[in-house]
């Protein structure tokens, strides 16, 4: 396998992982002991409502997980877009 092929399926690898981890769900546990959903790293899912309901400072934890979910989600997206970007660029052969 060239080293081409094998950064471009490590950049996939990458690149779904990033977004896996993005679109997984977060929660945090409530002081009645209940998960509140706090949706995932970009927001899809999270009532705000409810989640105040259950406390205020549940509004402010979920803001900080999706903070520190979507930190470290986007480099790892990011590394495997430049690897696909990368491999499927071609050398120019100098013409004789």
């Amino acid at each position: 396998m060239s080293p081409r092929t094998v950064a471009a399926v490590v950049g996939v690898a990458f690149f779904l992982a990033g977004l896996l981890i993005m679109l997984l769900p977060l929660t945090a546990d409530s002081p009645s002991g209940l998960a509140v959903p706090c949706g995932n790293s970009v927001g899809m899912g999270f009532d705000e409502v409810s989640a105040e309901a259950e406390g205020a400072a549940l509004v402010g934890i979920c803001e900080r997980l999706r903070e520190v979910r979507l930190a470290w989600a986007v480099p790892v997206t990011a590394v495997g877009v430049l690897l696909v970007v990368g491999s499927s660029v071609r050398r120019r052969r100098p013409t004789p």
